[in-house]
Parts: C-alpha cells; sequence; structure tokens
C-alpha cells in the first residue's frame, strides 16, 4: 500500500530533526531560508515570478525587556510571525533580535506595508520593529545583494523613524562645510591578510592613507595622524578612500581573486553620526555584500566611545575584527556591548617583550581560548619573520599580517602579488625576544 501524505506534524518533526527547524522559535533555520533565497532568485531569472525579501529588526521598548524576558518576547515573535505568514511564505530568525521573510508572489508595495505595520503593532509595548524591504528582480536578481539592500533599507527605517521602508539606493554624504575629496587626492592602497590554514589570502586591508599622485614614493600616512585633523575631515578621507577601494577591488572580486575587504576604523570616529550611513551607501553603490566587508576597531576607542556605529554596520551584515590593543581589559568590556564579534586581532610584536618562550605561547593560547569561545577567528598582527608566521599556525590562529604576509601595497600591485604569493611556511619555534 502506498504511504499517504505526510501529515503538518511529521513534517515538522523531521524537519526538527534534520535541523531545519529552530527549536526555540519554531521558525525554518536561517541557512534553510538562505538556500530558498537563492532557490527563489534562480526561478526568477528563468522566467518565474518576484518576489519581496522583508528584514525584522527589533530592540527592547522597555528597560524591564532584557536578557531572558528579551528571548521570551522574541519566541513569542516568532510565533507571530509563523501565524502571520502563508504557506508559501519562509520566515527565520537571523541572529538574536532580526528576523527575515521571503514572500513570493510578488506582492504589492501596500500588502507589504500593511503587513510590517500588522507585524509591529501586537508587540509594540514590549519591542521596537523596524523592517526593511528588497524586491526581485525590480532591486537586485542575486540573493547576496537583495539581502544587503534588504538589510540596507531596515537601517533606513530606523533613521527614519518609521516601520517599514523600501530600499532605496543611497548615496555618500559629504559633511557639510567639506569639500569632497576627487579621484585625483586619493589613492588606494591595500595590505594582504594571509589565512594561515592554507596560506592564501584571507582579505585585503583598506590602508586608510592619504596620498596624492605627486609623492613618488609609497610611503603613506595615516589618516588622522596629525591632531590638526578635524573629525568631519578625517571622515571625508575615509570615506573618499574606502570609495577608491572597493572602486579598484570590484573586478578582483568578479575574477574571484578577492572576495573579502576590511577597514581599520579610527577610533575618533566611532561615534560620528552618519559614518554607519556612509560606509553602507558605498557598498550599495558598488554592490559589495556586506557579509565579505569588515571593520576592524580598536577595543578601547569602543569602550570608550561606545559602539552606535559599530552596531549599526553589524546590524546590516558587515562582520567586526576587534583588535585589543595590548589590553585584554579594555577587550572585555567592548565584548560586553558586542554581538556578534568575527575576529580578534592582537599585535604579534608585543609578544616579543615577554622574556620566555612559554610566556608567548600561554598568551597566544588565551587569545585563542577566548576567540573560541566567542567562536570568532584570530588574526596576528605585526608579523615580520617567517619563523613567527609558522609558530603561530601551529598554534592554531587563523590568520597574520604583516611584513612577512605582504606589505602595503598600491593598488597596481595587487594583482602581481595575488599570482606569485605562495603563502608557504614552515615549522619554528616561538620568535626570539626583540
Amino acid at each position: 500500500m502506498e504511504p499517504g501524505p505526510l501529515l503538518a506534524e511529521d513534517h515538522d518533526a523531521t524537519m526538527r530533526q534534520l535541523g531545519l527547524i529552530d527549536a526555540r522559535t519554531g521558525l525554518p533555520h536561517r541557512d534553510l531560508l538562505l538556500d530558498r533565497l537563492g532557490q527563489a532568485t534562480a526561478g526568477v531569472a528563468r522566467g518565474g515570478s518576484a518576489f519581496a525579501l522583508m528584514y525584522i529588526g527589533t530592540s527592547p521598548a522597555t528597560p524591564a525587556v532584557q536578557g531572558s524576558a528579551m528571548e521570551t518576547v522574541m519566541q513569542q515573535f516568532a510565533c507571530q510571525l509563523h501565524r502571520l505568514s502563508r504557506r508559501t511564505d519562509s520566515f527565520s530568525r537571523m541572529s538574536a533580535s532580526e528576523f527575515a521573510a521571503l514572500l513570493p508572489g510578488n506582492p504589492s508595495v501596500a500588502g507589504l506595508m500593511a503587513m510590517g505595520q500588522k507585524i509591529a503593532t501586537e508587540f509594540a509595548d514590549r519591542v521596537q520593529v523596524h523592517i526593511g524591504v528588497a524586491l526581485c528582480p525590480r532591486h537586485a536578481g542575486d540573493a547576496d545583494t537583495l539581502l544587503m539592500q534588504a538589510r540596507s533599507a531596515l537601517e533606513q527605517a530606523r533613521l527614519a523613524q518609521v516601520t517599514t521602508a523600501l530600499f532605496e539606493p543611497r548615496t555618500a554624504q559629504t559633511p557639510s562645510g567639506f569639500a569632497p575629496i576627487t579621484d585625483s587626492a586619493v589613492r588606494s592602497a591595500f595590505q594582504p591578510v594571509q589565512d594561515l590554514r592554507d596560506g592564501g589570502l584571507s582579505r585585503l586591508q583598506i590602508s586608510t592613507t592619504g596620498l596624492t599622485p605627486a609623492q613618488d614614493d609609497f610611503a603613506p600616512t595615516e589618516l588622522g595622524s596629525t591632531s590638526q585633523t578635524s573629525r568631519k575631515d578625517l571622515m571625508v578621507r575615509l570615506i573618499a578612500a574606502t570609495d577608491a577601494a572597493l572602486r579598484h577591488a570590484q573586478p578582483w572580486r568578479q575574477q574571484g581573486l578577492v572576495q573579502r575587504l576590511s577597514l581599520p576604523l579610527p577610533g575618533r570616529l566611532l561615534d560620528e553620526p552618519g559614518l554607519a550611513s556612509a560606509l553602507l551607501a558605498l557598498l550599495d553603490r558598488h554592490r559589495w555584500p556586506a557579509r565579505h566587508f569588515m571593520v576592524e576597531a580598536q577595543a578601547a576607542a569602543v569602550a570608550q566611545r561606545g559602539g552606535d556605529v559599530i552596531e549599526a554596520l553589524t546590524r546590516a551584515g558587515v562582520a567586526l575584527a576587534l583588535d585589543d590593543g595590548g589590553s585584554g581589559l579594555n577587550l572585555h568590556v567592548a565584548l560586553a556591548g558586542l554581538d556578534p564579534v568575527a575576529e580578534f586581532r592582537f599585535d604579534a610584536a608585543a609578544l616579543g617583550l615577554l622574556p620566555r618562550p612559554e610566556q608567548r605561547t600561554a598568551v597566544v593560547r588565551s587569545i585563542l581560548a577566548l576567540a573560541r569561545g566567542w567562536n570568532a577567528r584570530v588574526v596576528a598582527d605585526g608579523v615580520d619573520d617567517l619563523d613567527t608566521l609558522a609558530w603561530l599556525g601551529e598554534l592554531g590562529c587563523d590568520g597574520a599580517q604583516g611584513a612577512a604576509c605582504g606589505k602595503v601595497m598600491p593598488a597596481e600591485q595587487v594583482l602581481a602579488w595575488c599570482a606569485g604569493h605562495t603563502g608557504s611556511t614552515r615549522a619554528h619555534s616561538p620568535p626570539v625576544r626583540r
């Protein structure tokens, strides 16, 4: 006898057993939604119907909704999303406070706005809800770009203090009172971050330099290195350098040579209004996926100035690398208010101040243990010799940066570096004291 149709409860139980449904919320797992998103974009490319991607962000409406209370509200919120969904809709919890929805059938903008209002109304006394919407194929035809645009629209909704916002391409704004820096005034520069697992390129770090074509030697001057540089002038230069770097890197990404970029954020700008939206606007303009972009920040600066800029960027999908700056205390203070952290960075050159090899090994292992607790990668900076490079790889560091991996180079030299870099390392003992 042929088996009958699978009952709904049997289907859900099977999905949970396979790990495709989140046990706490009952919603499809994040990876399942991303897979369905990829299938949906492929269907549109073959002539299928349009769809909408909705990205939903929540935050506590009152101080009482924190910790376990917030988690309880999030589970109730997930149940509400499940009740509102059609059989063809897919909702998923993307992070602790964010959800996404794949809505097929070419929904109208008016219908999406009404749905967003309905989602927000029931929980208005407990959480604030903001929603971003991107449409396929109207806004983009690939999954990565749609996800970035929906997150971008979520940030636009937050900034405008509205419940739901439809994605609108943004333009990077120059702070008032300052003339924009022209392309001729900025020269892109990069430094490679090496993957110690396979010796290849992990990403390119954008070198925050201010160069003019008149300079013969490539001797970059750090942005904001002089006390006379104002915050707004520093921000203008940072945006210009990032814009130029993304423009240079986009062809490399299309060729499969470079997939990720990172940008060190000056500590003075971590509380600068408009920085996050300006950087996200650049990612939109160059169609660079937010999840393939990382910002690097000093833990001491985060602890002192707060993480508003970083929080806005990570909500949009940008990854965060936190540099301990040589102080474990600053690192722990900064971690208290940040989630998620994708990478921990430490100064390998400072290990030379410790007199004995076992002390240097103990420090690196303690950093690795802390990072693993956060499910984060560990990258050592200031690695100037192959002995140290190999030793850090043996201890379990994920990446390294410094003269041993590749010095800061202009954009014109990146392809040659990629073509000639072997990334081979040999086993060596801990670095000697400097």
